[in-house]
């Protein structure tokens, strides 16, 4: 999925892919408070879920999105709609009654509605994952004046999150190579899970070490200005579409408030 194996990101040269980390971040703020606050309705979710998709295809990432989001959405939707479409408190128009047991479509509607700004959401910051390089998103930060260790901090999840599935995948390897039996029934996976958990938690706190010495090495936490080889590009244009969402998110939040 990465160029180098070690990341989410996806090589390309789309207009995604050029526009500036923060400019994404703040997109994905923008779509936060749309879906969820203000308007905060199923119609905003789905149209801001369409805009995504456009943008998924044009930046050519659709493939590594559909296939994350689907893994993550249809095990929610699996859940969430027979129990809102059950149990949610405003039911009273039943849809189908078996055993005297109805759904109803004001939970299903509920459901569907939740779901649809999970997928707003999810797509937008998938957007920003699949098509930002977690190097320029930190290079990005230092330039803009935050401190070394807090950049690294808010950067270092889209570095370590693909090392974690990399490791995941050589433990359960090597501990089916021994006799690990992680496949049958729910249960049988539930008893496989230790022998695959320790060591990968384990192997964690070894690796932040590493990364530690790693920095410590390279002057992380010397004084003095610091120089990147990375030249995360921005253009005027860009600054004032930041500063145009910043402040459709800001309108949003007080019209929500307000009125």
């Amino acid at each position: 999925m990465s160029s180098h194996g070690t990341t989410l990101y996806i090589e390309g040269r789309s207009r995604l892919h050029g526009c500036h980390p923060f400019g994404k971040v703040f997109f994905i703020l923008l779509v936060g408070v749309a879906a969820y606050f203000e308007p905060g309705n199923a119609a905003t979710a789905a149209t801001l879920l369409g805009l995504n998709l456009v943008l998924a295809v044009t930046g050519g990432i659709f493939p590594a999105m559909w296939k994350f989001a689907w893994r993550t959405l249809l095990p929610l939707a699996l859940f969430m709609l027979p129990i809102h479409g059950f149990l949610y408190p405003g039911n009273h128009t039943g849809l189908l009654t078996w055993q005297g047991i109805t759904l109803y479509e004001e939970g299903l509607r509920f459901g569907g509605t939740i779901l649809l700004q999970l997928a707003a959401i999810l797509a937008a910051s998938l957007l920003f994952v699949f098509t930002t390089h977690p190097a320029d998103f930190i290079a990005a930060l230092n330039k803009a004046g935050w401190p070394p260790a807090m950049a690294y901090i808010v950067g270092s999840p889209l570095l370590m999150l693909p090392a974690m599935r990399a490791r995941t995948g050589v433990i359960k390897a090597a501990q089916q190579a021994r006799g690990l039996d992680s496949g049958g029934n729910l249960l049988g996976r539930m008893r496989a899970l230790p022998p695959l958990i320790a060591p990968l938690v384990l192997g964690a706190f070894t690796e932040i070490e590493e990364r530690a010495i790693a920095l410590e090495l390279r002057g992380f936490r010397s004084p003095g200005a610091k120089t990147s080889l990375r030249m995360v590009p921005d253009s005027t244009a860009q600054r004032v579409v930041r500063r145009a969402i910043l402040a459709a998110t800001g309108f949003l939040v007080l019209h929500g408030m307000v009125w």
